[in-house]
């Protein structure tokens, strides 16, 4: 939700043009220092790898894999179940962003941090909780039994991964679409039905227009996101349903096909950067400087009853969307290995060793999972808030540019990320396999860009008047943003770093690739745990899953507390 704040006709000149301002470059520096060995140089090495298997420039890998029409398959289903996910989340997604920018109802802030959960979950959980819901055994199979209905088949099909996308993905469009329109001037709206337009006509031809940059740009920020899915399709996919991501781990951890890996691999990131570039482009139009002025949401009670209606409608929705599964995952955790009643016996099994190799010690993988999460986020508020500064700093076709390039971590999918420090820091100094730093700094790339974007949806709109005024009275460009925008932005680099902490708490598919049992972190313990047989490791699944979950919802209502206003992306 970039810039929300009054529409203008001519907005004031943004942070960073006037004279004795600071250029972009000093900030955007210190960030592609890290970006560029840390980032750049893994996917290089990938493409090499597929340009150069043995050492030397041969087509033959990209021969193989483009003549291969598993492969091609494998793009087109990706492709078109991430538009699917895509076109579903906006038809969720709208109504219910209508109803948290307009109407202010008894807790808003819970719903708008229950909505986030499922984003910030792993992936792999997600998908553990649509299994515990709409599986062989789940709550609505049961459902239909009691009223002696047949059994549905939905895990193993195309309609359980399109439903766990839209339940991981529609707070994207919640979020950024509910923000820019819960600021939106409405002195355009109050013209327009002035001159005669009715509550449609106001609707498609001034609100939908304003809306639009911020409704596309939610649109490919959940292509992306679907687009690179892996634990959900690990999980719910069945046969032909194997996304490239998924594909890309099998090619490079269990046949280590390193050459084709690297082609796909390849493939996956232009798609992403090319998505993510229009992203930015769109994020930049949705700029306003920000206002102060007045709540413009309405208590429920002084909405029409075509609103209350509209609100009942996306709450039943959201319920079955989103808590439903949510509920089957903790239903699943107190109830497993039970015979019919209730238990804890999952919480307490989940800690007690039962000597098999493979057993990873759920206290070890939480401290673990906190302990990568604190660094990352330490890590990711520094570099976001310089990427953030530069970026808003920028101009014109600078300014695309840098957005794009600093941004780049998000279009890197983390299975292909972990791939790139697997093959990457592998020898002689640099040889760092094994070791927990890789984890660290490998969260910290994906985590970033969520401090970027929350601190730059504030920087952007701040009123440039501040620190000019600041520079006239003799501060420096540099303590103008030290005494002046950095203070006024606090709260948007808290929230950020919340969101960096909880995808990092619950990031799965880059420790998959990278992890040894000794550091393994929750999520790998999860799946650990879901790779035995037997109820009592599917219920120590289910009972860890919880409390991660337990964990994410806590952090986004803090993170829900510190938010102003309605104003980030997240």
């Amino acid at each position: 939700m970039i810039g929300a704040g009054g529409v203008t006709p001519s907005p004031p000149t943004p942070v960073g043009r006037a004279a004795g301002a600071p250029r972009a470059g000093p900030w955007a520096l210190p960030v592609l220092v890290v970006l560029l060995p840390l980032l750049l140089w893994p996917l290089a090495t990938i493409l090499w790898r597929g340009l150069a298997p043995e050492g030397v420039p041969d087509a033959a890998a990209i021969a193989d894999v483009l003549g291969d029409g598993y492969y091609w398959d494998r793009l087109v289903f990706t492709t078109a179940q991430a538009a699917a996910s895509t076109a579903v989340a906006l038809l969720v997604g709208l109504p219910s962003a209508y109803v948290f920018a307009h109407i202010r109802f008894p807790g808003r802030a819970v719903a708008r941090a229950l909505v986030t959960v499922p984003f910030v979950l792993p992936t792999l959980v997600v998908a553990l909780a649509f299994q515990q819901l709409a599986g062989p055994d789940g709550l609505l199979n049961s459902a239909l039994a009691w009223f002696g209905l047949g059994r549905v088949e939905v895990v193993g099909t195309i309609w359980a991964i399109l439903a766990a996308h839209v339940f991981y993905n529609v707070s994207i469009v919640i979020r950024l679409v509910a923000g820019v329109w819960a600021n939106l001037d409405p002195r355009t709206e109050e013209a327009a039905r002035l001159l005669g337009a009715g509550r449609w006509a106001t609707l498609r031809e001034v609100t939908l227009p304003a809306l639009a940059p911020a409704i596309a740009s939610a649109a490919a920020l959940v292509f992306v996101f679907s687009f690179t899915s892996f634990g959900v399709v690990l999980v719910l996919g069945g046969p032909g349903l194997d996304t490239l991501e998924v594909v890309i781990y099998r090619l490079a951890i269990r046949l280590v096909e390193l050459p084709a890996a690297a082609v796909l691999s390849t493939v996956q990131i232009a798609t992403t950067v090319a998505v993510l570039g229009a992203y930015s482009l769109l994020q930049r139009r949705t700029a306003r400087p920000l206002t102060q002025r007045s709540e413009r949401s309405r208590a429920l009670r002084d909405t029409s009853w075509a609103e209350r209606g509209l609100a009942l409608g996306v709450a039943v929705v959201l319920a079955l969307l989103i808590v439903a599964p949510l509920a089957a995952l903790v239903h699943g955790a107190f109830t497993i290995g039970a015979s019919g009643g209730v238990t804890a016996a999952n919480f307490t099994r989940a800690f007690e060793d039962p000597g098999r190799l493979s057993f990873v010690e759920p206290l070890n993988a939480m401290r673990w999972s906190v302990t990568f999460a604190g660094g990352a986020a330490l890590i990711a508020v520094v570099l976001g808030t310089l990427a953030a500064t530069a970026i808003a700093r920028s101009r014109g076709r600078l300014a695309a540019l840098a957005d794009g390039l600093l941004m780049a971590p998000l279009a890197v999918p983390a299975v292909v990320l972990g791939f790139g420090f697997l093959i990457t820091f592998n020898s002689g100094v640099t040889d760092l396999r094994g070791s927990p730093w890789l984890i660290v700094i490998a969260h910290a790339l994906i985590a970033y860009p969520f401090v970027l974007r929350a601190a730059l949806a504030v920087l952007r709109t701040l009123d440039p008047r501040l620190p000019e005024a600041a520079r006239v009275l003799g501060a420096s460009p540099l303590a103008a943003w030290r005494y002046v925008e950095l203070p006024l932005a606090w709260r948007a680099l808290l929230v950020g770093a919340g969101f960096a902490f909880v995808v990092s708490l619950g990031e799965f598919g880059a420790t998959a690739v990278l992890q040894r049992r000794e550091f393994a972190t929750l999520p790998v313990a999860i799946y650990t745990s879901l790779g035995r047989p037997g109820l009592a490791n599917l219920g120590q699944a289910l009972a860890m899953a919880t409390i991660l979950m337990t964990v994410t919802a806590a952090a986004l209502l803090l993170i829900e507390r510190v938010r102003y206003r309605d104003i980030g992306e997240f």
